[in-house]
Order: structure tokens, then C-alpha cells, then sequence
């Protein structure tokens, strides 16, 4: 059967020396922060660092993913949504790889940033005015997206060129 639990630990300092301890979880799934079960009873410990794991084939992976319980929980269930898409055959792309995709939002305000730095106070609001028209009207969300996209007005084409190239060239 294949391997679809991951679990999330906290690294803390024991009677015993530093340990792995199993994290508290309340009623309602949620992680308690600083809970953890030591040899079965609940102890507080607010040092330490959350860890997820989980084992492919016999071997054990273990990985840190910091300080904040909540965050810690979250990437504990996406890692197993993760192991369960894998197991039933669907194609998973890497965590760590980098994002292809930027929100229009972001990239505007870059991009605006950048103008008002280079630019005249006119064309900053000329471009402000131009962007915030087009981030409102286009249906899409990223920016990739958008590019590809025939419902973007013609006039903001080029604005929009220079957004995902990157290009702060006019």
C-alpha cells in the first residue's frame, strides 16, 4: 500500500535530550502552537522547529518548515494531498520550483514603482491611470495569462509587453 500520512513534528528539547515530539492537535484538527506529546503527555515547549514527515518506500524524509504552527499544518496537509495526487497517478510539479505565473496586481504596482522612479510625474499618471484601467477591465488574474489573452484593449498592449519581459524600457 502506498505511503499517502505525513506527519508534523516539533524538535524540542527533552528530559531525554532534543527529540522529535508529535504535535498537539485540538479539537477542531488545528495544531495547538508549542503543544507536543512527550512519552504521551501534552508539555509545552515554545524553542524548537515544526518538521514534516513522511517515508518513501522505507526510507523516512524529514523536512523543516519553520516556526509558525498554523503554516507548519498547512504545508503538512498540502504535502499530503501531495503524496495522495502521486499515488493515484496524477503528475505533481516540485514545490521548490519557481512560480511561472505573477499576479497582474503585483506586476502593475512593480512596474508602476519603477516608472515613478525613471519617469515624469505625467507619465506616472498616465501610466497609473492606463494600468489601473486595464487591471480592472482584463478578466484574467496573472499576468502570463493576460498576455495571451484577446480580451486585453489593444492601447495596453505594449505597457502590458513590458510588464512580463520585465522591460522597463519605453
Amino acid at each position: 500500500m502506498p505511503n499517502r500520512e505525513c506527519n508534523l513534528t516539533k524538535w524540542v528539547r527533552t528530559a531525554q535530550g532534543l527529540r522529535f515530539c508529535p504535535v498537539v492537535l485540538s479539537v477542531n484538527a488545528r495544531v495547538k502552537p508549542d503543544w507536543v506529546l512527550v512519552n504521551g503527555k501534552e508539555e509545552r515547549h515554545p524553542e524548537g522547529s515544526y518538521y514534516i514527515e513522511w517515508r518513501e518506500g522505507a526510507k523516512r524524509i524529514r523536512v523543516s518548515v519553520g516556526k509558525n504552527a498554523a503554516d507548519s499544518n498547512a504545508r503538512r496537509l498540502r504535502k499530503e494531498a501531495e503524496l495522495n495526487a502521486v499515488n493515484n497517478g496524477v503528475t505533481v510539479s516540485a514545490e521548490g520550483s519557481p512560480a511561472t505565473h505573477r499576479l497582474i496586481a503585483s506586476a502593475v504596482q512593480e512596474y508602476l514603482e519603477e516608472i515613478k522612479i525613471s519617469r515624469s510625474t505625467a507619465t506616472h499618471s498616465a501610466y497609473e491611470l492606463a494600468l489601473r484601467n486595464f487591471a480592472e477591465s482584463c478578466p484574467k488574474s496573472y499576468l502570463e495569462d493576460a498576455r495571451n489573452s484577446m480580451s486585453c484593449r489593444p492601447p495596453v498592449q505594449p505597457l502590458l509587453r513590458n510588464l512580463v519581459h520585465g522591460s522597463f524600457q519605453h
